[in-house]
């Protein structure tokens, strides 16, 4: 691959041009301001230099190296062989982007968004090339947090996925296929559950704000960390997560209801679908030795939480 176009110089823009430049790839990052330069290569020096624990052998400076800035689009994406649109969140602007670098990028390059709420359905449904088109929506800052969704559009060719799973992976991001469009993906649409219930709590007075991020950060926060919710509740009952819901299902279904679902949430379908696939990775038999890894992976984090002051 020449090198990886980035189109945007935010957060996100400038830590994808961390993630390619440590995996030893070329890349052009877009800012139209010369006078923004010095300001943004300072910020991505301090981000590559925080982040070093991650890629302890990478050089910094032989990162900053391959990080160019150029002032246009058409500089980036001319040659590319993956091009990221970063700009803001306006589904107007993004498509005049797309219409611009359909005809500047070479025809084999890829053209990734990283929107966080519009599937590329909504800014490229219109171009020739659009099979070549699709979202890779990080979580910020993605040369810290490797989560990755791909979302295809319906015109998304399956090569076009295949090949930028490969990409996501060789830069070190864990890629993760969302199989259809809708708004918020799944990422934000997770979050933004939590985020709600958190918001209502407040205004209900029911707790302090700095007490509710504590619930999740002295809490959530240090299982999650090492398990997903669904492993955490997997190791929470000594059948696994079947075993769990069939103990505390009664609760989302209390809950379910409370929020005006119709519908059962807790069904045997379900249960048995999280059922199979824990067990596929993780066997009854292995149980208390997850528990165990669980526990002291845990007992570390607070320990480096404790040393680092953040405890």
């Amino acid at each position: 691959m020449a090198h990886v176009a980035i189109i945007g110089s935010g957060i996100i823009g400038r830590s994808w041009a961390i993630v390619a430049a440590r995996a030893g790839l070329h890349a052009r990052l877009v800012i139209r301001r010369a006078e923004a330069r010095a300001d943004v290569a300072k910020a991505i020096l301090a981000a590559v230099e925080n982040a070093t624990p991650i890629t302890p052998t990478v050089v910094v400076d032989e990162v900053m190296k391959r990080i160019t800035f150029v002032a246009t689009p058409e500089e980036a994406a001319t040659g590319a062989g993956y091009v990221f649109e970063a700009i803001r969140e306006d589904v107007d602007e993004k498509a005049a982007l797309f219409r611009v670098l359909e005809g500047i990028a070479p025809k084999d390059a890829i053209l990734a968004s990283s929107t966080s709420s519009f599937g590329a359905s909504r800014f490229a449904s219109d171009l020739q090339t659009r099979s070549r088109i699709l979202v890779a929506h990080p979580l910020a800052p993605p040369h810290l947090i490797p989560a990755t969704e791909i979302v295809p559009a319906p015109f998304t060719a399956l090569e076009t996925v295949e090949t930028t799973f490969e990409l996501m992976r060789a830069l070190g991001q864990k890629p993760l296929l969302v199989r259809r469009e809708q708004p918020g993906f799944v990422m934000n649409r997770m979050q933004g559950a939590l985020l709600l219930e958190m918001m209502r709590v407040v205004e209900e007075g029911l707790m302090e704000p700095e007490d509710v991020d504590s619930i999740i950060r002295d809490g959530f926060g240090l299982r999650w960390a090492f398990l997903g919710p669904f492993a955490g509740i997997d190791l929470n009952a000594p059948g696994g997560i079947a075993d769990y819901l069939k103990r505390y299902g009664f609760m989302f279904e209390d809950l379910a209801r409370e929020r005006g679902m119709k519908t059962p949430a807790v069904t045997p379908s379900v249960v048995a679908e999280l059922h199979e696939a824990l067990r596929a990775h993780h066997p009854l038999s292995e149980h208390s030795n997850r528990l165990a890894q669980r526990d002291r992976l845990m007992a570390r984090l607070r320990a480096l939480r404790r040393d680092e002051g953040a405890h």
